[in-house]
């Protein structure tokens, strides 16, 4: 097996729920919910092809391929921390550097305020060297608490909290939708039950952290997140439904291109639309630096 990103988010998501014990109790520490974190386990034992732990009534517990896996992933993880430490003690971040991770596709909405603010911060600061990031929810995470993320505005589930070591401002609600290509069967029908019976038999692409988000008994079949094909970020997503292979849970903004030239039809907005509320983050109490401070509460005022 060759290690990806994908591997070592999956990994990391294994070990915090080792360590707290369960996967309910595992939330507070990733700041998802508990189908999500259930999904990556998943995802994770499909990717080794072994089953890693039990949950159910009987409580959670590890398989003994799930202790194997989980010293292999302690020793590997542990390397990785102490070899990302000496490379940032070798380049110290200066003062001016300014360093932002944002999740895939905000830049078409019209509501974050990220440009703004940084061509105000460019005029305000001398030599401000600005750092943007693409990354997933997890991963912005994990770069604030490495050091190597400043600030980073990343969409949330509504009512889901961030981590307690994480400041946390809601900015802006993001709606998103399913959409489809004009020639898939969803397209043709505008009776609500003949609909919903087509969503239920489609292959669906969603965003990797949302587990039948619209309806408890609508069937989000996700697509397995792997070196071939990710439903881990809302472009790969994208790609698929304007194949016409599936139907796909897009930010309304983001399709809104594709929906004016006619590649794309939105599936009954009152029914199947859900809400990201995108926050600012950044960790609780490090002494910040006059420019991340700035930038920060600059973003917060254009709310």
């Amino acid at each position: 097996m060759r290690l990806t990103d994908i591997d070592l988010r999956l990994l990391r998501v294994f070990k915090a729920v080792v360590e707290a014990g369960g996967f309910v109790k595992a939330q507070a520490e990733l700041g998802i919910s508990q189908p999500a974190i259930s999904s990556h386990i998943a995802n994770l034992e499909q990717r080794l092809s072994v089953r890693l732990c039990n949950r159910g009534r009987q409580g959670f517990s590890l398989t003994p391929q799930g202790e194997q896996v989980l010293a292999e992933t302690n020793q590997l993880l542990n390397h990785l921390d102490s070899y990302a430490n000496r490379l940032n003690e070798i380049g110290r971040t200066p003062e001016m550097l300014l360093r932002i991770g944002v999740v895939d596709c905000m830049v078409t909405d019209t509501q974050n305020p990220l440009s703004a603010t940084i061509a105000k911060a460019d005029q305000h600061f001398d030599n401000l060297k600005v750092r943007i990031g693409v990354y997933d929810y997890l991963d912005c995470i994990t770069e604030l608490r490495s050091g190597r993320l400043d600030i980073a505005l990343v969409g949330m589930g509504v009512n889901e909290k961030a981590p307690s070591d994480v400041e946390a401002k809601h900015l802006y609600d993001e709606p998103s939708g399913l959409f489809c290509s004009p020639e898939h069967a969803c397209s043709r029908t505008e009776d609500p039950d003949a609909l919903e019976g087509l969503v239920q038999n489609s292959k669906i692409s969603a965003h990797s952290f949302l587990s039948n988000p619209m309806d408890e008994t609508l069937d989000i079949r996700l697509l397995e997140e792997n070196s071939e094909i990710s439903q881990g970020n809302i472009e790969s997503t994208t790609y698929l439904t304007l194949a016409g292979s599936h139907v796909g849970l897009i930010p309304v903004h983001f399709a809104g291109f594709w929906v004016n030239e006619g590649k794309l039809v939105e599936l009954a907005p009152e029914r199947y639309r859900v809400v990201s509320e995108i926050h600012a983050l950044r960790l609780q109490n490090p002494k910040h630096s006059d420019a991340v401070d700035w930038v920060w509460s600059h973003i917060l005022d254009a709310r």
